[in-house]
């Protein structure tokens, strides 16, 4: 099978340091797993990789053996010590941690199964300082080093993938919002805000509308929308209003994935689009904005912030946008398809893929798109520097406003 082997018997004195206690019900489940660990290791190989590998060796060996003198081709099979010397042990936690109620089945998905290795790696690094690990390779951006830790070894690695390969992988995406859901949504929205009389209700009314109009009319994940900052919002307000082709211009403000300080990303809203969302009633001085500002005195930070100031959660807001949703769908049930499950619906994602969907059936040019959804990408590869001032990120992102307009123009 390609890979190393030793009995259930041998796998369980290597990892218990004793011998099996037969009327042990434990002991008797823990040979069940030491036979699947073993079992996903090895069919890790496609069956037609293992049969050619055991022609061709047996073949080779006909011939060559009979001819010449060799003694001791291979080392010895089996390990003549009583250690875990392929990660057996942490293979074994790894299957009980897959039984562990998942979010769409009954146990993890092979994705969140696999973290299990993850903090054992850091775990056994802590302990053992990496003593033998030096720098093998080293570039601008990434190093590597070798490591004796076994989730990183042959056997574990094999057993990762021959779980992966019998246990499968089911993906559940979040629901595109159409632009007609996103119409109505806003409609009840805008109907429910006229009607509350309660500050904190309208607060909330008001930051799910803008969280939605800021993450639609430019494709922002939702993990990406709370970094909005208010500083930036305001110290651009009053120049993109009077642009020539008036916009807002939405600054996020943090870390980003790979990146390892704050940076400034500026991507522009248009007043105008074809569909007339309202992103400026939302996030304006009369809403939203000014309730940060005016009431709560808040001059710089997050847009959308927790009772600590911190960038909220998209979590705090998908059960609103939830319910909200629900309501238009009986409010404009022809908007909605007839098998729509609310629940598949998430702030996350759902933005997103909305959004994308209608800008492509608008005609919306792919380097458009692509200029819009891989601004990270495209920043970084410029060469970025993270600490720039936001007004010197301003500047470098004229030079494309006019093609990124067209983009929230276009929905």
């Amino acid at each position: 099978m390609g890979c190393p082997f030793e009995c259930d018997l041998c796998q369980f004195r290597n990892v218990a340091h004793r011998d099996v206690m037969w009327e042990d019900p434990d002991d008797i489940y823990m040979l069940a797993c030491i036979r699947r660990a073993s079992l996903d290791a090895m069919w890790s190989r496609e069956k037609d990789t293992v049969e050619g590998n055991a022609y061709r060796m047996r073949l080779d060996l006909k011939k060559a053996m009979a001819r010449f003198a060799i003694a001791a081709l291979l080392p010895k099979l089996g390990n003549p010590e009583m250690e875990d010397k392929v990660g057996m042990g942490i293979a074994l936690i790894t299957l009980e941690a897959s039984l562990q109620p998942g979010r769409h089945t009954n146990h993890l998905q092979w994705d969140s199964m696999r973290k299990t290795a993850t903090w054992f790696k850091h775990a056994w690094e802590a302990i053992t300082g990496n003593e033998d690990g030096g720098s093998i390779y080293a570039s601008d951006n990434k190093t590597m080093y070798a490591t004796d830790c076994p989730t990183r070894g042959m056997w574990y690695k094999s057993f990762l993938l021959g779980a992966k390969k019998r246990m499968g992988m089911i993906r559940k995406q979040d629901e595109a919002l159409t632009l007609a859901q996103l119409m109505v949504f806003l409609e009840v929205v805008e109907e429910e805000w006229s009607r509350a009389s309660e500050r904190k209700e309208r607060k909330s009314l008001e930051e799910v509308a803008a969280f939605v109009c800021i993450g639609y009319c430019v494709s922002l994940r939702g993990e990406e929308v709370p970094l909005t900052s208010i500083k930036g919002l305001l110290e651009l307000w009053k120049e993109t209003l009077e642009h020539e082709t008036p916009h807002i211009m939405v600054p996020l403000r943090g870390k980003f994935k790979g990146e390892d300080n704050f940076r400034w990303h500026l991507i522009p809203i248009a007043d105008t689009t074809r569909s007339n969302i309202p992103t400026r009633r939302w996030v304006s001085i009369s809403r939203l904005l000014i309730r940060r500002c005016v009431e709560e005195g808040q001059r710089e930070g997050p847009l959308f912030a927790k009772a600590d100031g911190t960038p909220a959660s998209l979590k705090m807001y998908d059960p609103t946008f939830r319910r909200l949703l629900e309501k238009a769908k009986e409010a404009h049930p022809r908007a909605f398809s007839v098998k729509m499950m609310v629940e598949d619906y998430s702030l996350r994602r759902s933005l997103r893929r909305g959004s994308t969907t209608e800008a492509q059936n608008n005609e919306v040019p792919e380097a458009t798109i692509e200029l819009v959804n891989r601004w990270r990408k495209r920043e970084k590869a410029k060469g970025a520097e993270p600490g720039l001032p936001m007004r010197q990120v301003y500047t470098q992102s004229l030079s494309v406003l006019t093609t990124t307009l067209r983009y929230s123009q276009s929905l």
